[in-house]
């Protein structure tokens, strides 16, 4: 075994590390937390990790890319079984979950969600929407009647707006 071969050896056996290059591929489809990809060569690979461990936890970050763009993947095992992305040019959604806290983003629909386990920021504006379009107030002749036409109008207005960016569930 030549010089170079003997330390990688070393190297492997001493830090557990098998060194790899990292791969460019296009992303055919998306599964739950998976996706299948396409090489240079044309071989079809599937199973490949979006995060990089598969501990099937609750709690997760995980950017989903969008289907036809290219990502960077690397094995942790230095073999195709292994393979798991860690770049992605174009993003379709990114998840985030961390105990009852729930953030995502998605570029398909163009919306967001934010929400825990009790409420969602969905259902507070919608809250607030059906508050301000039925306030009434104490005046010196009595309880106002509910907001003017024009007033409900631009309440109307803030609810589509919320509406066309926020998800909600």
């Amino acid at each position: 075994m030549d010089t170079a071969a003997e330390i990688k050896k070393a190297l492997v056996e001493a830090l557990g590390v098998t060194p790899n290059l990292p791969i460019t591929a296009t992303v055919v489809s998306i599964e739950v937390d998976t996706c299948t990809v396409k090489l240079l060569s044309e071989l079809v690979l599937s199973d490949v990790r979006l995060t990089a461990t598969s501990d099937e936890a609750e709690d997760y970050f995980r950017v989903i890319p969008k289907e036809d763009s290219e990502v960077i993947l690397m094995s942790q095992t230095g073999t195709l079984s292994g393979l798991f992305v860690v770049k992605v040019n174009q993003v379709k959604s990114i998840n985030y979950k961390q105990g009852e806290l729930e953030f995502s983003l998605d570029s398909s629909d163009k919306k967001m969600l934010l929400k825990n386990d009790s409420t969602s920021l969905y259902e507070i504006m919608s809250e607030l929407v059906a508050l301000l379009k039925g306030l009434k107030v104490f005046t010196p002749a009595g309880v106002s009647g509910i907001p003017i036409p024009d007033t409900i109008a631009k309440i109307t207005q803030v609810e589509t707006k919320f509406k066309s960016i926020l998800k909600e569930n």
